[in-house]
């Protein structure tokens, strides 16, 4: 019962971001924002859930789950409701930072609840979370889609309705579950950082979390002006995200199998020319081609990065390690997808794009290298000894 809730609201969460996403074009045109303001709305969620996750990560740790659990629910329908009624820029920001709030707390104490008081499985766990939560991302422009014919603000409200009922449940659940609790505190955070496996794994966090920020700023925008539809948009996005729907699962129990950084790093690697090829879309189709390889390439770097930073805290510190990592990705996704508007509407799609490649490829080499301290560690320990 509690897996199904929890993936449930996982996809309830993302679902509401997702048709907002899809939004981003026609909230733009409705309210007569300019680029820096579309890009403001944008980071807002990002912003927003980087603040949470660096706030409350330790409170999860120290047994607060119930507290975040609740707050999380809570800001998710706020959030979705709260584009039932903005009108001005400044509540359309509002809006975005409680859905980004909800996305960003709700995953960290999802994990924590999933990973219990061990973390052998936590892979196959941490990954059904990240499919849900792609599934119902990529599900957001559907449902928008789908229910705009009726108004504007229908698939706002259809998605805050359905967290307002289906919630609370997964809140009580979670916080009824058991975690293992550790005496941690904020001054654990730089200890954290300075751990080579959990430096690798905000490499490759940070590539696919810049990727994120520029996409979600841009793509609308970006696939309007070549000529695809709403539509077409939504059809898109269903496709691309099937690879993040049904592999995470198993990728995260490979990277439990032979280590999270032979997975990650290669997966970096590879997410390098899918970045690239972004700016080169032409229509539909290389846009899902394009978009099935990055998607592919993305769930094995994100599991390995997962499965990196549990490997460096045990579960005693998961939310904590994966909230530093979240919070780190969140801060890069949110100068991105500030700058990514401005970029593309001075630059184009094939600088901007090529731009975060060549970011890419620099974060994997430097992940390289971080874990080659980690086995020339090793190796000396075991010498000593």
């Amino acid at each position: 019962m509690l897996y199904v809730a929890i993936y449930t609201t996982q996809f309830l969460v993302t679902a509401s971001m997702g048709v907002i996403f899809a939004y981003l074009a026609d909230l733009q045109d409705r309210y007569g924002l300019g680029f820096w303001e579309l890009g403001l709305v944008a980071s807002a969620g990002f912003v927003a859930g980087l603040a949470a996750q660096l706030l409350l990560s330790p409170l999860v740790d120290r047994g607060r789950h119930r507290l975040v659990a609740w707050v999380s629910v809570t800001a998710a329908v706020l959030g979705a409701y709260g584009f039932v009624f903005a009108e001005a820029t400044w509540s359309l920001v509002l809006s975005r930072a409680l859905a980004g709030l909800a996305f960003g707390l709700f995953g960290l104490v999802a994990r924590k609840a999933l990973i219990g008081r061990d973390i052998s499985g936590s892979g196959a766990k941490v990954g059904g979370l990240l499919s849900c939560a792609v599934a119902g991302f990529i599900s957001g422009p559907a449902i928008g889609a789908a229910l705009s014919g009726v108004s504007f603000e229908a698939p706002f409200l259809f998605t805050g309705t359905l967290m307002a009922l289906l919630g609370p449940i997964a809140a009580v659940l979670i916080s009824k579950s058991p975690i293992a609790v550790a005496a941690v505190d904020y001054s654990h955070l730089a200890s954290l950082l300075r751990r080579p496996r959990v430096q690798a794994a905000i490499c490759v966090h940070v590539g696919v979390f810049g990727l994120i920020g520029i996409f979600d700023a841009t793509v609308d925008r970006y696939l309007t002006d070549i000529g695809l539809s709403s539509n077409e948009l939504a059809v898109g996005l269903l496709i691309i995200g099937i690879p993040l729907m049904a592999l995470p699962p198993y990728t995260g129990a490979l990277a439990e199998r032979l280590g999270g950084g032979r997975v990650a790093v290669p997966a970096l690697a590879l997410f390098v020319p899918a970045v690239l090829f972004y700016g080169w879309i032409g229509g539909l189709w290389t846009f899902i081609l394009v978009g099935l390889a990055e998607a592919v390439t993305e769930s094995y770097g994100e599991m390995g990065a997962q499965v990196l930073v549990l490997e460096a805290t045990g579960a005693e510190q998961a939310a904590m390690g994966t909230g530093v990592l979240e919070a780190v990705g969140l801060t890069v996704a949110a100068g991105a997808a500030f700058g990514g508007p401005p970029l593309y509407g001075y630059l184009g799609p094939r600088w901007l794009f090529g731009g975060w490649a060549a970011v890419c490829l620099v974060l994997c080499i430097t992940a390289m290298f971080r874990l080659k301290t980690v086995k020339i560690t090793s190796k000396i320990a075991k010498v000593s000894h």
